[in-house]
């Protein structure tokens, strides 16, 4: 089993491959990086033509590399998987997809912690689209870091985990039933933002479980 990840930050690739090691060493994990794609949706704030095509094109060179599925683990691109589809000829997952839906299916008043400035609203808007499919109500509430992203990529991540952890107690000031840290890089601060007593969700292991079983059955 070959497993292509697109990531749009270094700092979200040992978190990933950790969850691969983990739940599916048998895998063979192949990483594909293209930091300018965060770079450029944070300069422009959203979505274009531009990040569409960068998209196709490394998705299409992770296809080139013959793996056997593709996890798309940028956040910010996840709302445009399905976009992409029609160019790609293996199974091509959003690193968020599996998490939503279980927030979704199981949660009302859901507080979504970002450290990317884009990824709170799409993040936000992705998990409505869910709920729409599943008939499910929900209220969601976000709260954006960026300065722990900042952190993160200067190595400080103490830093980081006591900024996402802030961000969640506001969110649970506010009456959240759970956290979801949208970003792969949060991964990390799980553990520290688990003390304030409320569910913690992140996208690498129940990405991991959902394209193994795809690539398997």
């Amino acid at each position: 089993m070959k497993i292509g990840i697109i990531h749009a930050t270094c700092n979200a690739v040992a978190p990933l491959n950790a969850a691969f090691k983990n739940l599916a060493p048998e895998a063979t994990v192949l990483n594909f990086v293209d930091e300018n794609i965060q770079y450029y949706t944070n300069q422009i704030k959203g979505i274009d033509d531009k990040v569409h095509q960068d998209f196709v094109h490394i998705a299409i060179k992770a296809q080139d590399a013959g793996v056997d599925a593709i996890i798309v683990a940028c956040t910010v691109l996840t709302p445009i998987v399905e976009s992409v589809k029609p160019f790609i000829s293996v199974p091509i997952m959003a690193v968020d997809r599996p998490m939503l839906e279980k927030v979704v299916n199981n949660y009302t008043k859901i507080g979504v912690v970002a450290t990317n400035a884009p990824s709170g609203p799409l993040t936000k808007s992705q998990l409505e689209a869910i709920a729409g499919e599943f008939e499910k109500e929900v209220e969601i509430d976000t709260e954006i870091t960026t300065e722990a992203m900042t952190e993160l990529k200067a190595g400080n991540t103490v830093e980081h985990h006591r900024l996402n952890y802030l961000a969640a107690a506001e969110l649970k000031k506010r009456g959240c039933e759970v956290i979801i840290l949208a970003q792969i890089t949060q991964a990390a601060a799980e553990e520290e933002v688990r003390t304030l007593g409320l569910p913690v969700l992140t996208s690498p292991k129940e990405a991991v479980k959902a394209i193994t079983s795809v690539v398997v059955s």
